[in-house]
């Protein structure tokens, strides 16, 4: 069964997202602290293009745990994992933790919106090193792209294995690559692909191999995967997207692009028949990992 992504989730990077909201990436390079409703706008724009991972991590999930009763999401962010999730296991209740009030409402209204607010709840905790003490009997616990914002991962995924049932499953996922847009082999397509490695040079999204972490904590280390997204014929809002990444891009490291590159860039932003909303051969590619464990039996 598809997860199906809501109307509220598609307005796109945030694949995280706050002002300091624990629960996705770093903006974009320059721009780790942008606005709750520019990095919203970010989380959902990126679920829009690459969701496919929810489908793919949630097989995984399912294989280990087909019926939770309780799954809790570790910045929840927009939503966009806790709603995926809710519709994915229905008899399920999804607790949203996050350190942002103003996401919060986004989620339990989005929840709302899509009939399942009875079953999502929000809670406003800052989870840098621990769960709030009242979540308890999780049967899986979700953190996409938010686990190497925490400032002790280590004692949070303690603390989340205590509150964990015997059997449980952790999810955690990460950004691994970038996404580009353009064609490799285009002009744009390559300097697009040096803006990219100024962003890696600066240590955007950055996150280690959990593996340790996670047995450390606990865990039985289940599974780790490589989600690739590779889209020839992308959706439409990919230009929005492709957009908004590639703006924040040029903006946050222009002081490191070379004057001809940012020419380039400032074309694909614009409105002529050489910009990104004019192209119809955009190739959406990216990475994620996800790493699967289990408290055990």
């Amino acid at each position: 069964m598809p997860l199906a992504h809501s109307a509220a989730s598609l307005t796109l990077m945030a694949h995280t997202h706050h002002a300091h909201t624990h629960g996705h990436p770093h903006g974009t390079p320059g721009h780790d602290q942008p606005d709750a409703g520019s990095m919203a706008t970010l989380l959902d724009l990126d679920a829009a293009v690459t969701g496919h991972y929810l489908d793919d991590v949630a097989d995984r999930i399912e294989g280990l745990s087909p019926r939770p009763a309780r799954i809790i999401d570790l910045g929840s962010g927009t939503g966009t994992g806790t709603l995926a999730l809710a519709r994915r296991f229905p008899t399920a209740e999804v607790v949203a933790l996050d350190n942002s009030t103003d996401l919060l409402e986004r989620v339990a209204a989005a929840a709302s919106r899509d009939g399942i607010a009875d079953r999502v709840r929000t809670v406003t905790a800052d989870l840098d090193s621990a769960l709030p003490a009242e979540v308890c009997d999780v049967d899986v616990a979700w953190a996409s792209s938010t686990m190497h914002h925490f400032a002790d991962p280590g004692a949070l995924l303690s603390s989340t294995f205590a509150a964990m049932r015997p059997g449980g499953v952790l999810a955690v996922v990460e950004i691994d690559e970038l996404p580009t847009f353009l064609p490799a082999g285009t002009a744009e397509g390559e300097v697009e692909r040096r803006l990219r490695a100024t962003a890696n040079a600066r240590h955007w999204n950055a996150h280690p191999d959990w593996s340790s972490t996670i047995a450390a904590a606990g865990f039985d280390l289940v599974d780790t995967a490589d989600i690739v997204t590779h889209i020839d014929n992308p959706p439409g809002t990919s230009r929005d997207y492709a957009a908004f990444w590639i703006g924040r891009a040029r903006d946050g490291l222009a002081d490191e692009i070379p004057d001809d590159d940012r020419a380039v860039l400032d074309r694909l932003l614009g409105d002529g028949p050489t910009s990104l909303a004019a192209r119809d051969d955009l190739v959406v590619q990216a990475r994620r990992v996800a790493w699967l464990a289990r408290r055990p039996a």
